[in-house]
């Protein structure tokens, strides 16, 4: 399943699609409230995802689902769990916000994550946006 030895350090990695522009545009949002650098991301496409999840969490039918693995989770979350999970690792205002979205009721959270992944390409179809900065680029894994 997941290789732990090939992880590196505690922080970390949120896997999303990196063909979606509503996807890309959220983790450069979270590069920038990312200010201590607690997380990475890396495509679902691409080879840290082949390395570090199991083959039916890339299948293209899975793309819509965001992936966090944090080092203290043996399993990797996915969905509305992966992003609350992901922001508490963020800290100071950002932790609120994931516990706020964690103790909503499963099936209501699941349900709009649900239909903003049904609808992400109408929202933002463009996958334009501006490169990394140096700082950024060590957080982006391929």
């Amino acid at each position: 399943m997941i290789n732990p030895s090939t992880h590196s350090d505690a922080r970390g990695i949120l896997f999303y699609d990196g063909a979606c522009g509503l996807c890309t545009r959220s983790v450069r949002f979270l590069l920038w409230a990312d200010r201590a650098g607690k997380l990475r991301f890396a495509p679902l496409q691409g080879e840290t995802a082949k390395k570090r999840l199991p083959a039916d969490l890339r299948k293209a039918s899975c793309l819509s689902t965001v992936v966090y693995l944090c080092g203290d989770q043996p399993q990797p979350l996915l969905r509305s769990e992966a992003v609350g999970r992901a922001m508490i690792d963020l800290g100071g205002f950002w932790r609120c916000v994931g516990r706020t979205l964690l103790i909503t009721p499963y099936c209501i959270r699941e349900a709009g994550y649900r239909f903003v992944a049904k609808h992400r390409m109408r929202i933002l179809s463009q996958c334009a946006c501006a490169l990394p900065t140096p700082q950024e680029r060590t957080q982006m894994l391929d």
